[in-house]
């Protein structure tokens, strides 16, 4: 395949294009801008639905909005579907599940994990459900209150794992996929002071890696069939000689389970791990994020390329990949809004 097509969220204004369709050339590793769309504010994250032909994004405001679009990237086009209240302050995360038919999503501020149903044309439908965190943590400035960061869902499973920032928990989730309810299956406590803030799943391997925002580190569980989580490995994502701030980001494993990378903000920095027979991880070593302030990225399935979006530079940056599985060139950097998102389309 010549090209690959993403999208990015951003912290730009309504009035600005804050949603972008991209072309990404597979062989050069450019990015040429197809489209942006405007009227939704600080769209800040984005979930692609299953068959690639809408996607869902949040408005990460007080009283914020989950908005759904249908998109079409051959033909450049993207059109809004309709919109929902986001039961709860600034919107974080949005996840579809695997079978397109429901929409989850977090609030920050709102400490609320809520359940919408989807129609078949994209549509989102009135909230199902709603449950509400609660504690803190020992960070007084960000763990004051509960602050779910994200939710993601166990593949091939009804199980679905919220980060909570503010109480130093992931959380699994069991959803009735008749009615929307989601009940609490375990509770897995991270150091105090960690703020987990995002997940990643290895695709062959009963194991799921964890960013850590506010310690920048990486954790590493088993999960077992019921979504129970096993901790067996802490890692570093900054040297220990590095004495500036830095708040950890993002993490992804590669489509062939062989690497898993996480962003530093502050260091400005992609760590980058191999994984080992038994899914712990080797450290090996740290490449510049080609900007400033990596807030998330996006490994491009078949390709070895790594597309991050760094927020305080405004600009989205093409990583290339390296045989021993680190980035170690920076092919292309195009200047954007306050990039926050990158996802591919399937």
């Amino acid at each position: 395949m010549v090209a690959s097509y993403l999208l990015t969220g951003s912290y730009a204004s309504k009035s600005e294009p804050g949603i972008k369709l991209w072309e990404l050339d597979n062989i050069t590793g450019e990015l040429t801008e197809l489209i942006g769309i405007a009227g939704i504010e600080r769209p800040s994250f984005i979930a692609v639905h299953p068959n690639g032909t809408s996607f869902v994004a949040t408005s990460e405001v007080g009283n914020g909005e989950l908005v759904s679009y249908w998109v079409h990237p051959v033909a450049k086009k993207m059109v809004e579907i309709n919109r929902q209240r986001s039961n709860g302050d600034h919107p974080a995360h949005v996840t579809i599940d695997e079978t397109g038919q429901w929409l989850l999503s977090t609030t920050y501020s709102g400490a609320t994990i809520n359940v919408y149903p989807l129609h078949a044309d994209g549509a989102i439908g009135e909230i199902a459900f709603s449950v509400k965190h609660h504690g803190s943590g020992p960070n007084q400035d960000r763990q004051d209150a509960a602050h779910p960061h994200s939710i993601i869902q166990v593949p091939g499973k009804n199980l679905f794992l919220v980060s909570d920032l503010g109480n130093d928990t992931i959380s699994t989730y069991k959803l009735n996929s008749d009615t929307g309810e989601l009940t609490l299956q375990y509770t897995a406590y991270t150091e105090a002071g960690a703020g987990p803030r995002h997940l990643s799943f290895h695709p062959s391997e009963p194991v799921v890696y964890s960013v850590n925002e506010l310690n920048s580190t990486l954790m590493v569980y088993k999960i077992s069939r019921e979504g129970r989580l096993e901790f067996f490995q802490l890692l570093p994502l900054v040297p220990d000689s590095y004495n500036g701030e830095n708040t950890s980001a993002e993490v992804a494993v590669s489509s062939d389970g062989l690497f898993v990378y996480a962003s530093n903000r502050g260091h400005d920095s992609i760590a980058s791990f191999s994984v080992q027979a038994n899914g712990t991880l080797e450290n090996l070593g740290l490449a510049g994020s080609g900007g400033e302030g990596p807030r998330h990225f996006a490994l491009v399935p078949g390709n070895d390329r790594l597309i991050v979006a760094n927020e305080n530079s405004h600009t989205l940056t093409t990583l290339k990949i390296g045989h021993s599985g680190t980035p170690c060139i920076i092919e292309y950097f195009i200047e954007t809004t306050a990039p926050v998102c990158v996802k591919v389309i399937k």
